[in-house]
């Protein structure tokens, strides 16, 4: 008797070994696609998409984006292109708000036995291109590096999917993306693939009020990129996203985690992955 228990327990301890392990094969995810344009003298529109990847039969979405261009003359046009299955679902829209860089995205549909005509939105582990923004990049555009990622929404909060239930939403992993934009016919080398890990010197510094950090990533990573007072207390979390490889660019408005203007003084911006650590000195100077 004492062996058969034993047994049991075993076969149920590997059941849930499996299920664990199957449940997290695939994790849900939103990427949005990374490009490079040459600055000209006309109007550029450069596509960018987001693929979503999902092992779950997903109903309804929220996904707030925002986009950094430090330089600026970079913005969305007007509407998000969707593609299927979203051209099938009962409603999906957007705004833009052009003063802040940000793209308000939504939708969902009804669930139904019937999912011919209003499926959900079910990848199988695979990408797909189911969004695309369309840049607007201005004649003459400085060289610079726009940073596309997700936000707070302070209507609908952060980036959320829910499943068919009508009860399960969760957050997906969100990797940004970003259009490089240079000069006419010129190859810069930070374009390629960065070899190993690099947290640069932000610039401007000293700065009044704004200041950018560059940091580039060998490979796909958790990243975290914070702010931190003399004391060592945390002043604001500028990154904590997973992000692909390449250079990457993260923006401080020189406000702590309540939205307050913090003041003048010396403070550190500490870059941290499961692989690289580094921290260094920024200067604000009011």
């Amino acid at each position: 008797m004492r062996k058969f228990i034993l047994f049991v327990m075993a076969c149920l301890l590997l059941a849930g070994m499996a299920y664990a392990q199957d449940t997290t094969a695939v994790w849900d995810s939103l990427i949005v696609d990374n490009a490079v344009v040459d600055s000209s003298n006309v109007y550029v529109y450069q596509n960018i998409r987001i693929f979503a990847v999902t092992d779950d039969s997903v109903a309804f979405y929220n996904l707030p984006v925002r986009f950094n261009a430090p330089h600026g003359g970079v913005n969305v046009g007007t509407g998000t292109l969707y593609f299927y299955p979203l051209t099938e679902w009962d409603d999906v829209f957007d705004t833009v708000v052009t003063s802040q860089n940000f793209v308000r995205q939504l939708g969902w549909r009804e669930v139904r036995s019937d999912t011919i005509y209003n499926p959900p939105l079910f990848t199988n582990g695979q990408r797909l291109n189911a969004w695309t923004l369309r840049f607007i990049i201005a004649p003459n555009t400085p060289s610079q590096l726009v940073t596309i990622d997700t936000c707070w929404d302070p209507l609908n909060r952060s980036a959320l999917m829910g499943w068919d239930d009508g009860m399960t939403e969760y957050t997906p992993r969100f990797v940004a993306g970003s259009i490089r934009i240079r000069p006419v016919g010129v190859e810069e080398e930070n374009e390629a693939i960065p070899h190993e890990f690099a947290l640069k010197q932000n610039y401007p510094n000293p700065f009044n009020p704004e200041t950018n950090v560059e940091f580039a990533l060998p490979k796909e990573q958790d990243v975290s990129l914070v702010v931190y007072n003399l004391l060592g207390q945390e002043v604001k979390t500028l990154v904590n996203t997973r992000l692909a490889a390449g250079w990457h660019q993260a923006h401080w408005d020189g406000r702590n985690v309540q939205g307050s203007d913090v003041p003048s003084g010396v403070y550190f911006y500490r870059l941290y992955t499961p692989e690289f650590s580094q921290t260094s000195k920024m200067i604000l100077l009011r």
